[in-house]
């Protein structure tokens, strides 16, 4: 019998400096470990891919909130390395010695900040609609004007951000045809609710730090990630635009990316599955 949502309930680590790090684990206890980095904003209880693929997939799927999301005390002034000593550190309480990590949007760089820190755990990596390094000439062209403005304050005036954001609506800055893809703004809702709701429990805490983190050098090198990568991007996207997929795959040695034709950023929730699929042991070449 496949395990239920609410199999494992939310659960809380405490680190080395006393913070306390809040998890879920879906899927199947005894298979494969995932860690999966939510977006921005978001929380561990983003329910993609759904519980039966998951455990159907034989994977057992691992989501924490960063610092300043959810449960998990904040870290000020938090990096991507910061946040992969998390995981690091996460995996060890839970006895987990090799996973694979998968990241979406925003969770994108804190899934490659692990696997550059962890190059002996880290076996493989699936990214969906993944954000690229912001501190680079032409990182906002093409992007939706909220989006290019929300990180060009976080760049330029770090200090406004907060009252930025505060000023904004998610639905409102989503572009027209992202909101079609998902039935309107009642079905978007209905399928963001359970994530969204727990990342806004601290406030904008966890998207300032995340935002923060993205504008400033990544810390690593892309060109030292030593474990298969690949890629997927919808070629519509206007949140994070095409071209941070094909920045992070032309740096990445051998990196897998797979042209989303007609896709934008919410669509690559319906690709959850088959990224998490590509980590599987057998899959991995």
């Amino acid at each position: 019998m496949a395990p239920t949502q609410d199999s494992f309930p939310a659960r809380t680590v405490e680190l080395e400096d006393g913070r306390r790090l809040a998890f879920e684990e879906r899927g199947n206890r005894d298979g494969f470990p995932v860690f999966r980095f939510h977006g921005t904003p978001g929380s561990r209880r983003e329910q993609f891919p759904g519980e039966e693929a998951t455990a159907g997939l034989g994977v057992r799927l691992i989501t924490f909130d960063r610092p300043g999301y959810g449960r998990s005390d904040p870290r000020p002034g938090r990096t991507l390395l910061d946040v992969a000593c998390d995981a690091a550190r996460l995996a060890d309480a839970l006895g987990v010695d090799a996973f694979a990590v998968t990241g979406m949007s925003g969770g994108a760089p804190f899934a490659l900040a692990t696997a550059w820190s962890c190059p002996d755990r880290v076996t493989a990596v699936a990214l969906t609609c993944g954000i690229g390094p912001l501190d680079r000439p032409g990182a906002f062209e093409g992007m939706h004007a909220p989006n290019a403005r929300e990180f060009s304050c976080a760049a330029q005036e770090p200090e406004r951000l907060e009252s930025l954001l505060s000023g904004g609506s998610l639905a409102a800055d989503l572009p027209a045809d992202e909101v079609r893809a998902f039935g309107g703004i009642d079905g978007l809702g209905e399928a963001l609710a359970p994530g969204l709701a727990e990342a806004a429990r601290q406030g904008w805490a966890g998207v300032i730090a995340d935002d923060l983190a993205f504008v400033r050098p990544w810390g690593f090198d892309l060109a030292a990630i030593a474990v298969p990568v690949s890629l997927w991007h919808g070629d519509r996207d206007s949140l994070v635009p095409f071209h941070h997929a094909e920045h992070l795959a032309a740096r990445i040695p051998g990196a897998a990316l797979h042209r989303c034709r007609g896709e934008g950023h919410l669509a690559m929730f319906g690709r959850q599955e088959e990224a998490l699929a590509s980590l599987l042991p057998q899959r991995i070449r």
